[in-house]
C-alpha cells in the first residue's frame, strides 16, 4: 500500500444499486480540510450525524447528512468522516470524484489495514472482520464477533505473559549463576513449559473445528452409478439443483452447494459416480471424485439394496477411514431385508429420510466450543504450530542440559510466532494477503 499513513483516502463503503442512502468514508489527517471544501453544514457536532449539502465548486451534487470522528476517537484511529448520499450511482460517483481531486482513493481493506495499524485492533480481530462479512451460519457469526471482541487475543496473550515470565528468568539466569537466581527452580520452569505446551496443545486440536465453523463443513457424496447421490444431494439443499435419472452416470462432474444447517454452514458436493468406464469424460470425473474425497471433511458413501458387497468393499479401499459414514439409501424398497451393518438408513421418498443422517452430521460437531476462542484460519495454525514446536524444542534443550543461550534463543522464536499471530511482529506479504480479501471502503 501506498503511504498508508500519510495519504488521506476516501470511497463508497455500500453496494452498487439503488437504496434509501449510500455512504462513503474519508480517513485520514487532511479529512476535516477537505470536508470543508466540499460540504457546506451548520453547527457540526463530531460524532453525531448532521445534515450537510455536498458540493463540487458551486455545484450542488447532494443533500445529505455526514458524521466526523476526531482521531484517536474512530473506527481507523484517524480523522475520518462519513458522508451520507442518497442511494443512488451516479450522484454517488459524482460526490466522490468532488473528494478525488483532493485525496486518493482507498485499496481494498485499507480503512481495516489502517485500524490495525493504529493500534485499534489487533491482526486476529482484523481477520474477525473479514470472517464477519463472510459469515453464512449462526455459528460463524458468532465465532467472528468473539473474535472481534479479542477473545482469541486475550488468550494468546497470557500465553504469551507465561512465555515473557520464563525469558526474563532466562535473562537473569544468563546474567548471574544459577544460584543467584531465586526464581530460577528446573522443576518449576519445566511445568511452567509443560503447561504453556498443554495450552498451545488444546489450541491446535480444535483449530480444525474453528476453520469448519468458519470455512463451512465439506461433505463429499461418493458411491456407484444410479444409487441417489444426486437425490439426497437436492433433498438437503431442497432444490432440484442436479439433475437426476435413472440413466447411471448422469453426474460426470461435480456440483457443489451450502446450506444453514443447525446453526452450521455446509457444503455438499455432489460427485460422479465411480465404475468402471472407457469413457474419457467419466474418467475425468471419477478421477476428481477421488480427490475430493480426500480434501473433504466428511465422505459420506451412498449406496442401495441392491449393491452387493464386492463393490462396497472396493470403495472402502479407495476412501479415507477416518471421516467415512456410510448411508444405505433406498430404504423404501426394502422388502424384509436388513440394512447392512454400520449403515445409516436414508430414502428422499420418505418425509423423515434425512433426520437421522442430519442427527449423526450435527453430533459430530457438537463439541464445538465457539465461546473460548476458536483458531478460523490456516495462518493462525500455522502461527500456533511454530510456536509449539520451538518451546517443544525448548523443553529438549533445557533436558539436555545444551545450554541458557540455545534454550533462550528456542522461547523467543516461540514467543515471536505468537507476536505474529496477532500482529505485533508482521509480514508485509501476509497483511497484504488478508486485507486484499477486504472490499474497498472496508
Amino acid at each position: 500500500m501506498l503511504n498508508l499513513l500519510s495519504d488521506t483516502i476516501a470511497a463508497i463503503a455500500t453496494p452498487k444499486g439503488k437504496a434509501a442512502l449510500s455512504i462513503i468514508r474519508v480517513s485520514g489527517s487532511e479529512t476535516f480540510n477537505i470536508i470543508n471544501k466540499i460540504a457546506r453544514v451548520r453547527n457540526i457536532i463530531l460524532n453525531k450525524m448532521t445534515r450537510a449539502k455536498f458540493y463540487d465548486g458551486d455545484t450542488l451534487l447532494d443533500d445529505g447528512m455526514i458524521c466526523l470522528y476526531k482521531a484517536p476517537r474512530s473506527y481507523t484511529g484517524e480523522d475520518m468522516a462519513e458522508l451520507f448520499c442518497h442511494g443512488n450511482d451516479f450522484i454517488l460517483s459524482q460526490v466522490l470524484e468532488a473528494l478525488l481531486k483532493h485525496c486518493r482513493l482507498a485499496e481494498k481493506g485499507e480503512f481495516t489495514h489502517r485500524a490495525y495499524l493504529n493500534r485499534k485492533i489487533d491482526l486476529t480481530q482484523a481477520e474477525a472482520i473479514g470472517n464477519l462479512l463472510n459469515a453464512k451460519s449462526t455459528n460463524s457469526q458468532k465465532a467472528a464477533l468473539l473474535q472481534l471482541e479479542g477473545i482469541l487475543s486475550s488468550r494468546i496473550k497470557k500465553i504469551l505473559d507465561n512465555i515473557t515470565d520464563l525469558r526474563i528468568i532466562l535473562e537473569l539466569a544468563i546474567d548471574f549463576t544459577e544460584d543467584d537466581v531465586p526464581e530460577y527452580n528446573p522443576e518449576m520452569f519445566i511445568e511452567k513449559i509443560n503447561s504453556i505446551l498443554d495450552e498451545l496443545k488444546v489450541l491446535i486440536n480444535t483449530a480444525q473445528n474453528g476453520i469448519i465453523v468458519q470455512e463451512g463443513i465439506k461433505i463429499c457424496l461418493i458411491g456407484a452409478p444410479n444409487v441417489g447421490k444426486s437425490s439426497i444431494f437436492n433433498a438437503f439443499l431442497q432444490t432440484e439443483r442436479a439433475i437426476t435419472s435413472s440413466t447411471p452416470g448422469t453426474t460426470r462432474d461435480y456440483l457443489e452447494e451450502g446450506i444453514s444447517l443447525d446453526g452450521y454452514y455446509v457444503k455438499f458436493i455432489d460427485t460422479a459416480g465411480i465404475h468402471e468406464t472407457r469413457n474419457n469424460i467419466e474418467m475425468i470425473g471419477i478421477e476428481r471424485s477421488k480427490n475430493l474425497a480426500e480434501k473433504a471433511d466428511l465422505v459420506f458413501y451412498i449406496t442401495d439394496p441392491d449393491i452387493d458387497e464386492e463393490t462396497d468393499n472396493m470403495f472402502f479401499d479407495i476412501l479415507p477411514k477416518d471421516k467415512l459414514i456410510k448411508v444405505m439409501n433406498k430404504i423404501d424398497l426394502l422388502e424384509n431385508k436388513d440394512i447392512k451393518n454400520d449403515y445409516i438408513p436414508c430414502s428422499t421418498l420418505l418425509s423423515d429420510g434425512l433426520d437421522k443422517i442430519k442427527k449423526v452430521l450435527i453430533n459430530k460437531f457438537k463439541d464445538v466450543h465457539i465461546e473460548s476462542g476458536l483458531i478460523t484460519n490456516a495462518r493462525q495454525l500455522a502461527c500456533l504450530k511454530k510456536a509449539y514446536n520451538s518451546l517443544l524444542k525448548a523443553k529438549e534443550t533445557f533436558i539436555n542440559n545444551i545450554g541458557l543461550d540455545f534454550l533462550a534463543l528456542d522461547i523467543q522464536i516461540s514467543g515471536n510466532a505468537l507476536e505474529e499471530l496477532i500482529g505485533h511482529i508482521s509480514n508485509e506479504d501476509i497483511l497484504k494477503d488478508i486485507f486484499d480479501n477486504f472490499c474497498i471502503g472496508k
